[in-house]
């Protein structure tokens, strides 16, 4: 009896252990016949150039808040939910209202700024942040601004215009000004392309017999994201035209907005906050 037992229990255990293979084989060659398909459904997806991922228009720099201000920190937040940080920077193929609503926010958040009282300048721009990344943002910079002031300033005075379109992304170039009515948004105009800024800016070297332009810059050079930055200047130019000797003396504020292309920083967006006459 005892040996049928044990003869029994020994087939059982057989039994179970073939089950248990067989189960683990099946599932193997299901898993290795799927791989494929699954392999096949993966997309890569492309990260979003435009996204913002480091929004710091409102507030570039810390601010330290006394007793007495504590009332108007309390009201901050509701401030900054009415005009919360957009997620994207528009493109040249942006409808003229996006490219606009977008402009005027920026020229809000700039004035907001500008009213605050800063009692500290301690810099926390992205390479706080940067954990492992071996970007250079010191360095990427002073790139940036040699294209602003060695590009596109320099080829501006000296009527080089190969030397101005240097500094400036043909393809997905524009231009928008608020023409001095910044709650105003109805009369604001967009250029487009490259081409458009070649042509008008041609226009204006024929016409004008000197172009000074003086530069004052807002704070450092901002990273949007890896690929795009923002510097922000006060502008004032003399502008004396060719036979009539006409001196205009246009000033305001400009926005430039650049992109990082194949180890090159060119202007992509310009946004011109002009003064009113």
């Amino acid at each position: 009896m005892k040996v049928e037992t044990n003869i029994k229990i020994t087939i059982g255990i057989i039994g179970i252990l073939v089950l248990g293979f067989t189960v683990g084989f099946i599932a193997f060659e299901v898993l290795t016949i799927q791989s494929p398909n699954m392999e096949e459904k993966k997309q890569i997806v492309k990260p979003d150039t435009r996204r913002i991922i480091i929004p710091r228009f409102v507030e570039r720099t810390p601010k330290i808040v006394t007793k007495t201000q504590q009332a108007e920190t309390q009201i901050e937040p509701t401030e900054t939910r009415a005009h919360p940080a957009p997620e994207r920077v528009p493109t040249a193929q942006s409808s003229d209202d996006e490219i606009k609503d977008f402009a005027a926010w920026l020229s809000l958040s700039l004035e907001r700024e500008d009213t605050i009282e800063e009692t500290a300048q301690e810099d926390f721009n992205i390479e706080e942040d940067a954990g492992d990344d071996q970007t250079d943002y010191a360095q990427e910079r002073s790139r940036i601004e040699s294209v602003i002031w060695e590009g596109w300033k320099d080829g501006l005075e000296s009527y080089n215009i190969e030397r101005y379109m240097s500094a400036i992304w043909d393809d997905d170039f524009f231009y928008t000004s608020d023409l001095g009515t910044p709650h105003n948004p109805d009369d604001d105009i967009v250029f487009r392309g490259g081409f458009e800024e070649r042509e008008g800016t041609s226009k204006m070297f024929d016409r004008m017999e000197r172009i000074d332009l003086n530069l004052s810059q807002h704070g450092d050079v901002e990273f949007l994201n890896e690929t795009l930055a923002m510097v922000d200047f006060d502008y004032e130019m003399t502008l004396i035209q060719h036979e009539s000797g006409e001196v205009s003396y246009p000033s305001g504020r400009m926005i430039f907005i650049l992109e990082l292309r194949e180890d090159e920083w060119r202007i992509l967006e310009w946004y011109d906050k002009a003064t009113p006459d």
